[in-house]
């Protein structure tokens, strides 16, 4: 969201604002900070209108809570990274999402193939491991990339 920046005080305006909401001072001659609207497709996207950190109502389109400053975000309920909440039960039991657990698994596939080449090209040797062995080895390193540290 595009916003202007008062010359005067430094306040953060809504992008179609002719005065700063602070000290008056005129914005007419004020540049655009941001992506203006007009650009953006907010489809989908929700604005909260209480504060999460004070719960002070916000005004519509604000940028940041009047109250204490804190920076006002969108949520996106569209996107498949979006998650209400993480549920209690996913939570004690360690579990993490299909998108932390593919990527902590293939890093440690990758980490462990590193291992094995250094270990190759310091014994100068090769390393044969049959196919039918690798296939159990990658179920137990993504059971274990589900399970998220403590």
């Amino acid at each position: 969201m595009a916003v202007k920046i008062c010359t005067n005080c430094g306040e953060s305006n809504v992008e179609g604002s002719l005065i700063c909401v602070v000290c008056g001072n005129s914005l007419r001659d004020t540049r655009l900070e941001g992506t203006p609207n007009a650009v953006k497709d907010y489809s989908g996207n929700s604005t909260p209108t209480v504060c999460q950190h004070c719960h002070e109502r916000l005004e519509p389109r604000s940028v940041t809570c009047k109250y204490c400053g804190t920076v006002v975000s969108k949520t996106v309920k569209d996107s498949r990274y979006y998650h209400e909440h993480v549920s209690s039960d996913e939570e004690r039991s360690g579990g993490s999402t299909p998108m932390e657990t593919f990527g902590r698994g293939c890093l440690w596939l990758i980490l462990g193939t590193l291992g094995l080449l250094l270990i190759a090209f310091i014994t100068q040797s090769t390393i044969n491991i049959p196919w039918f062995i690798c296939i159990p080895i990658v179920i137990i390193v993504f059971w274990m990339a589900s399970k998220k540290s403590k």
